[in-house]
């Protein structure tokens, strides 16, 4: 285990300036990056799958929307019939 010696240490040859460091960690990084319109077409992909996955959600709520509306039509057309048919069980049996 080492341990830290204090102000030896900072004055070690192996220490290197922020701008050193950034420089190298700059043009190992460029190695490994990707040409820019090779860049450029994985934001269109990226895009292209962003607007696709909006309109499906916007077709899920539009379905959605019409079945709730369907379905409250429903049962009040079952409400109305059922009254229909309790007014017409009366007026027929009740003479």
């Amino acid at each position: 285990m080492t341990v830290y010696q204090g102000q030896e240490r900072r004055e070690g040859a192996g220490i290197i300036s922020a701008e050193t460091l950034a420089e190298v960690l700059r043009s190992e990084l460029a190695a490994f990056s990707i040409p820019s319109e090779q860049h450029k077409h994985h934001h269109d992909l990226w895009q292209a799958e962003l607007e696709e996955r909006a309109r499906i959600r916007e077709r899920r709520e539009r379905v959605k929307t019409s079945v709730i509306g369907w379905f409250i039509i429903t049962v009040l057309g079952g409400i109305g019939t059922a009254i229909y048919q309790t007014f017409d069980f009366i007026k027929t049996h009740w003479k």
